[in-house]
């Protein structure tokens, strides 16, 4: 076999560790170095015979192929450890283009995003500034309209024509319907009714209706005076108790804010003025509360009544949870029947009245609820034929009494804050609400439900009626008392015409004698005072009296079983002698088992002195002294006890002789012969009481 036959089977055994691809390469390199090592190739011409005959190869043992690492395979991976590093390095140096690429790609974008920020921002402040301007070019457009509107307003009310047989005074006639003599009777009839221990009932109205619908500047309008209570805080939180007072002493309104049940620092009642009742309410008005603010009002001339002012309903859409809790507020105040119910709400078109449907659930027949609808004049200006006015006054729930009402705006009022010139404001709205109404020509029928005035006149009635009705009661009442009296002042005439001071002496005397006549039988011994009721035992002594144990010298309890030292009747109950030698054994006990001190040498030193006749120790004047002083340590505390026992013991016998006396009065029923006339004596009390009193000084 051939050189290139042995070599070529050579890389057929190694082949399966090299790729065919490598394999062929490798394969060539291999030949190429064969055919340079045999040598020059020969020619063509060359026959096979000419090259010597070889036998066959040996046999070889089979053995497992091993590839041979070359320094070819060595540059080769060289090579390729070389480009893998090249490929990472590029790949790192992409990576890190890229990252930087990201990071201004980044910050360009934060940067374009801070521009815009700013733009943004600049634009705000820019659009800002424009609708603070265009704010506040709004509010001076308001504020010179409202001030035209003022101005247009006033003009319009003291340019109203008067009626027939009206002057420039005659509001004030209309807040002053009845003399103030009516009042001073009213005044009186009050004191009357508080004298005879009753009370005349006073109307209470209750004002609902909707937020800002006017039912504080009804209650302004009715008093006459400003009362500032209109839109404080927004609008009414809390429920506000208006008691009218008539007061003839009051030439000006007293008011009074009376304490405060929620807010601890209105803990006391408070008199204010009348131009600080707003700040002083809006002070109370911070929390939302069912909590009432109690305001007294007292001023002459006016009839008592009571006002509630209650938060304004609210619609569906602001909240379920506010809504339920001012409804129920309302209901709750509204519901008592004795109440009335003034419902206010603006005048508008029939179909488009909300405050219907809430009333009926307080008032299901209406009996007791009147009807504002306030702001006419704005309605009565949408009205251009008589068919039109006749037609919305006519309108009303039937069977109910309704009042349409114009009052001046919150800067008019503000303005015409004195009481005269605001009087006189609210009569002018009612005036040219009626010049319109004629104007149109409309029923006379309605005049009556037409002002403010007409509800005042109405409300005032009511309460002038609620007093006729208690007028019979109270003079019913009167005169039962002056029955009594008369009575009772004849009983005392003639009583007076009997009186004898030797008569009244005997009585005395018998009484003072058959006192002390039932002391001593207390005292000597008898059971008619009743020991089981009256008498005490040695146990019951003791804590009635106070002081409790007996107290040695030295303030330590002398304690001992009563049974053991054979104190007599220590467990029965006793009065008067008895007691008082139960209470003298009990001492003489105690007594015995008293231990004097010790005496010591310093005590027999001291006590010996010198004999002044032979300078000798005195002996028996020292054992006489110390004896005695001995004795009144130890003893003097207990007797002072015997003494504090024995006059309570004394004292008790003045109770238990009253009761005998009354026993005696039960049981003799007051024969005429008998020893004193106990009815008599029932008329001198002071009498029977000095008599007691002394005999317990005595003791």
């Amino acid at each position: 076999m051939c050189i290139r036959d042995r070599y070529q089977r050579r890389v057929r055994g190694f082949s399966r560790f090299v790729s065919p691809s490598k394999m062929f390469k490798k394969s060539d390199r291999n030949k190429d170095k064969a055919d340079k090592s045999k040598g020059p190739k020969r020619n063509q011409d060359e026959t096979p015979s000419a090259i010597p005959e070889q036998g066959p190869p040996p046999k070889q043992e089979s053995t497992v192929s091993v590839p041979v690492t070359t320094r070819d395979d060595e540059e080769r991976k060289r090579k390729e450890l070389e480009e893998k590093e090249r490929k990472r390095k590029e790949e790192e140096e992409e990576r890190r283009k890229k990252e930087n690429e990201e990071k201004k790609e980044k910050e360009k974008k934060k940067k374009l995003e801070e521009e815009e920020k700013k733009k943004k921002e600049k634009a705000m402040k820019e659009e800002e500034k424009k609708k603070k301007k265009e704010k506040e070019d709004r509010r001076k457009e308001e504020e010179k309209r409202a001030e035209e509107d003022e101005v247009a307003e006033t003009k319009e009310l003291e340019s109203v024509k008067l009626g027939p047989g009206e002057t420039s005074t005659t509001y004030s006639e209309l807040y002053h319907l009845f003399p103030s003599e009516v009042f001073v009777a009213y005044d009186k009839l009050q004191d009357f009714a508080r004298d005879l221990n009753t009370q005349i009932s006073h109307p209470e109205i209750v004002l609902i209706g909707l937020q800002g619908h006017g039912k504080s500047s009804i209650l302004e309008a009715l008093l006459g005076h400003q009362i500032n209570t209109v839109g404080y805080g927004g609008a009414t939180q809390r429920p506000l108790y208006l008691n009218i007072i008539n007061n003839t002493q009051c030439e000006t309104p007293k008011v009074t804010i009376k304490r405060d049940s929620v807010l601890s620092e209105f803990d006391h009642d408070e008199i204010v003025p009348l131009t600080e009742l707003s700040n002083e309410i809006e002070k109370r008005n911070k929390i939302v509360s069912s909590d009432a603010v109690f305001v007294q009002y007292e001023f002459k001339d006016t009839c008592n009544m009571t006002f509630i002012d209650t938060p304004g309903l609210i619609p569906e859409d602001q909240g379920d949870l506010i809504k339920t809790k001012i409804d129920q507020t309302v209901m709750n105040l509204a519901k008592p029947p004795h109440r009335l119910i003034l419902c206010v709400e603006e005048a508008k078109d029939w179909e488009r009245i909300e405050m219907m449907d809430f009333v009926k659930q307080l008032d299901p027949e209406l009996s007791r609820t009147t009807f504002v609808y306030t702001k006419f004049h704005n309605q009565l200006q949408k009205m251009t034929n008589t068919r039109q006015v006749n037609r919305f006054l006519s309108g009303t729930p039937p069977d109910t009494k309704s009042f349409f009402t114009t009052l001046i705006s919150t800067k008019l009022r503000q303005k015409f804050s004195e009481s005269d010139r605001f009087q006189e404001k609210i009569w002018q709205a009612y005036r040219r609400d009626m010049n319109g109404l004629e104007q149109l020509q409309f029923d006379k029928r309605f005049e009556a439900n037409i002002g403010l005035h007409a509800l005042r006149k109405y409300l005032l009635h009511l309460s002038w009626k609620n007093y006729q009705d208690n007028v019979p009661k109270i003079l019913k009442r009167l005169r039962q008392k002056k029955a009594s009296s008369e009575n009772a002042l004849e009983k005392i005439q003639s009583q007076l015409a009997t009186l004898d001071s030797l008569k009244l002496r005997s009585l005395a005397s018998d009484y003072v004698v058959d006192f002390l006549q039932i002391i001593e039988r207390l005292i000597t011994g008898t059971s008619e005072g009743n020991p089981t009721v009256n008498g005490q035992s040695l146990e019951e002594e003791k804590l009635q009296h106070g002081d409790g144990e007996w107290i040695d010298a030295h303030n330590r309890i002398i304690k001992f079983d009563p049974d053991e030292w054979k104190i007599p009747y220590w467990d029965s109950k006793l009065y008067g002698g008895q007691q008082f030698e139960r209470l003298l054994s009990e001492f003489k006990s105690v007594a015995e088992h008293t231990r004097i001190s010790d005496v010591t040498m310093d005590d027999v030193a001291t006590a010996a002195g010198i004999n002044k006749l032979n300078n000798i120790p005195n002996y028996a004047w020292a054992a006489c002294d110390l004896a005695q002083q001995k004795s009144r340590e130890a003893f003097i505390p207990l007797i002072e006890q015997l003494c504090s026992r024995t006059v309570y013991t004394m004292k008790r016998l003045t109770d238990i002789a009253e009761k005998i006396v009354e026993s005696r009065k039960v049981k003799w029923n007051l024969r005429s012969d008998n020893v004193f006339d106990t009815d008599n004596l029932e008329q001198y009390p002071y009498f029977t009481f000095h008599v007691k009193d002394l005999l317990l000084q005595i003791c």
